[in-house]
């Protein structure tokens, strides 16, 4: 298996785990807006679910996002260059981000472990599955930023697979 194709792959389980979970919420979210208006009642967890599931679809989609370079991105910067030196700058993003992932995940860990016995109010999860989505999420686009440097960046202008 190449290195495009483990890249591809990596971006695309994340872009469907990601959708899937986004799925959930907006399902739950509809049955939060049903039952308190329609019915009276709502699922007490609901929300805090939504909040916690949405950390993770966030971590996830970044991993997508870095296959497909659809990161923010100061785009002026890249205009101060000559056309054939530009690569320098998606470059110096990519390294600069890889350096926030190692950070996450050196701080990330330790904050999922300590909040491992602590139990979110409403739901009852342990919060150690909320926290556990920085240092996965990091780790996961750390991984895309150093196989997308491997194939030389040669996703940047891929397009999205339409869900």
């Amino acid at each position: 298996m190449g290195i495009k194709t483990l890249s591809k792959g990596l971006a695309l389980a994340c872009q469907w785990s990601a959708a899937a979970i986004f799925v959930f919420v907006c399902g739950l979210n509809f049955s939060q807006v049903f039952g308190r208006y329609v019915l009276g009642s709502s699922i007490p967890w609901g929300e805090e679910i939504m909040r916690y599931s949405m950390i993770w679809v966030m971590m996830l989609g970044g991993t997508a996002a870095i296959y497909y370079a659809e990161h923010m991105a100061v785009e002026s910067l890249g205009e101060l260059f000559a056309r054939h030196r530009r690569h320098l700058v998606l470059t110096a993003t990519y390294v600069v981000a890889g350096l926030f992932c190692v950070l996450l995940i050196y701080f990330g860990w330790p904050a999922s472990v300590s909040n491992m016995g602590q139990r979110a109010a409403a739901s009852g999860i342990s919060m150690f599955w909320v926290y556990l989505a920085i240092p996965v999420g990091a780790a996961l686009m750390l991984i895309q930023i150093l196989l997308c440097a491997i194939s030389g960046f040669a996703h940047a202008n891929a397009e999205p697979e339409r869900l």
